[in-house]
């Protein structure tokens, strides 16, 4: 078994650490930060711009950029590039604070990646978690793995869906995935990228959360046509999958297995659970330039149907992690158990 994964940190780690500061934050990200593990920074607040309504959803102090006082932190860790030229980040960098992107607290050197032989497959068990749309709540889903992994004695590495997946202790999705180049190679280096993990950092299993979502909605909003998710399963066979889904109040068992038949042909897995979200997708904005996604409060289903689950509820995830468990263990991936 590996080793549990703690959040907590003793004095001594506590005082090696750069004190930091999140701009620009939004509800979405402050409703994370009971999860957030940066290595080598001390989180001192969410700095949000004018407005912002987050203060209800974390227990880590909120300050507006008009308001902040500048002796808390060294480092302002920038979570959007968009924001670079705002007036608040030249502030900041007048006062000797050190900008540091987001993407760049975990980031691995391209050179070992090429290191890694392309005959060397992964040997530990891969989870894939993927959304049939964006906003499904992917990264949710991720944190609630991670903590259920590690209280179970796990060891897990993680390769997270959002751009700040490094301020939760993942990796985040390498550069190259975005940069020009062919695709044959970009598969190619994200096999070596995750075998890298492996050899680095020992884990019982890798989580992999797929950015975006599996398919066009329509011609007008396609998300990539599920290139990502397409490319990243054939550059790694996953052992489990857990499809995070819109919300509905009665899917059916047909419904979920038209959508395990579609991953099957289109990225040759099967999808072994599926989440539901709170997301639901507005129909008229599907003509609209923008799609609108509405999230409910409390969700409810007439009737549930199996391998669908709400991994945010703990009860669902404990019956759904003991599935997980029960299905690697059937397949005696490299004697994972």
């Amino acid at each position: 078994m590996g080793v549990i994964l703690h959040n907590h940190y003793d004095l001594e780690e506590l005082e090696m650490k750069e004190k930091a500061m999140l701009f620009p934050c939004d509800r979405e990200l402050a409703s994370f930060m009971d999860c957030v593990d940066p290595v080598n920074y001390e989180i001192k607040g969410l700095c949000v711009l004018e407005d912002s309504n987050v203060d209800d959803l974390c227990d880590i102090p909120v300050f507006d950029i008009g308001s902040i006082d500048f002796n808390l932190f060294d480092v302002l860790i920038l979570i959007d590039n968009a924001f670079y030229s705002h007036s608040f980040i030249k502030d900041c960098i007048e006062r000797g604070k050190k900008i540091v992107n987001v993407e760049e607290i975990e980031k691995i050197d391209v050179e070992n990646i090429h290191a890694i032989l392309e005959k060397q497959s992964v040997s530990v068990p891969i989870v894939f978690v993927m959304g049939i749309t964006p906003y499904t709540e992917k990264f949710h889903v991720q944190l609630a793995l991670r903590k259920a992994f590690a209280n179970n004695g796990y060891k897990v590495s993680q390769i997270g869906s959002k751009s700040y997946s490094g301020l939760f202790g993942f990796h985040s999705y390498p550069s190259f995935m975005n940069e020009p180049m062919d695709n044959t190679e970009r598969i190619m280096l994200f096999r070596k990228y995750v075998k890298y993990i492996e050899q680095q950092e020992q884990p019982d299993l890798i989580v992999i959360g797929v950015p975006g979502g599996i398919m066009a909605v329509n011609k007008k909003h396609y998300f990539d046509f599920g290139m990502t998710a397409y490319m990243v399963s054939q550059a790694i066979e996953p052992d489990y999958v857990i499809m995070s889904m819109l919300y509905s109040k009665s899917y059916t068992i047909e419904q979920l297995e038209e959508i395990n038949q579609t991953c099957k042909y289109k990225f040759n897995f099967e999808i072994q659970s599926f989440h539901l979200s709170n997301t639901l997708l507005d129909p008229t904005s599907l003509k609209s330039e923008r799609l609108t996604f509405i999230k409910i409060g409390n969700k409810k289903y007439t009737e549930k149907v199996d391998r669908l689950y709400d991994f945010l509820n703990q009860e669902d995830l404990n019956k759904a992690f003991d599935a997980m468990i029960t299905k690697l263990s059937s397949y005696n991936v490299n004697q994972f158990f």
